[in-house]
């Protein structure tokens, strides 16, 4: 098979699932797993796909607008199992991504919940909202991650402590922990974390078993799992994780 070929079809997997794994490919292709680096490398670099460990992700990770669009209905399903966590009256930080603003928009109506956001498509949408009080943790914005990132953002966390906190990721492996692309955005989930009782984190299959480059957060520092792929969460139950799946 020639190598646009396999490329060609490693395209069609990440159209498909969102994802792949390097040894998977290395099995299915009878090929060694430096060559499918090899070709997940190159296809990164012309922006066809994100490296992660193990494999790789959709492009998808880094347009916001594409995010919010794909998986869509999965991320509905686990933003209504994800709301079911809060206690009236508590104060609630929600991090950017686009399963947090399914979560924003799935948040009941009569709890009296203070909610604190670092993105601004979230913080827009409960911007109608007469039963809570909405705090926007300002900073400088950053288009492509939908989120106020650097020492603004930051150090406005620090005048909070949340009773939960939906952090969002770029990828969530049992070992490597909570992780993102971007070492700023890191910063501030990591800042978010430190000022929240419980960390909660509502997943999609396609990015359990995965890492970023920057680290976050250990998955032991996780409380609260919400994913709908039974088969993949046995390691993070291992690691004493609350998993709670739809349904």
């Amino acid at each position: 098979m020639l190598t646009a070929q396999r490329k060609q079809i490693i395209q069609s997997e990440l159209d498909r699932a969102g994802r792949v794994i390097a040894r998977d490919l290395a099995q299915r292709f009878d090929l060694s797993e430096d060559t499918i680096r090899r070709d997940l490398r190159q296809m990164a670099s012309a922006g066809l796909c994100q490296r992660v460990y193990g494999g790789a992700v959709a492009p998808s990770a880094g347009k916001l607008a594409v995010r919010h669009d794909h998986l869509s209905a999965e991320k509905t399903r686990l933003a209504q199992t994800a709301v079911t966590l809060l206690q009236p009256g508590q104060t609630v930080m929600i991090d950017a991504g686009s399963t947090n603003t399914a979560i924003a928009r799935a948040l009941p109506t009569d709890m009296n919940l203070t909610i604190a956001t670092n993105a601004p498509d979230i913080a827009h949408l409960l911007t109608g909202r007469s039963d809570l009080r909405l705090i926007m943790l300002g900073g400088n914005y950053h288009p492509g991650l939908g989120a106020c990132l650097g020492r603004e953002t930051r150090a406005a966390i620090t005048n909070l402590q949340a009773h939960w906190l939906f952090l969002g990721t770029c990828g969530l492996d049992a070992d490597a922990g909570v992780t993102a692309f971007d070492a700023g955005e890191a910063e501030v989930k990591a800042t978010m974390a430190a000022f929240s009782d419980q960390v909660a984190i509502a997943v999609t299959g396609e990015k359990l078993g995965t890492a970023a480059h920057f680290p976050v957060l250990p998955t032991e520092k996780v409380h609260s799992l919400i994913a709908e792929d039974r088969s993949a969460l046995t390691p993070y139950r291992k690691k004493g994780l609350s998993v709670v799946t739809p349904g």
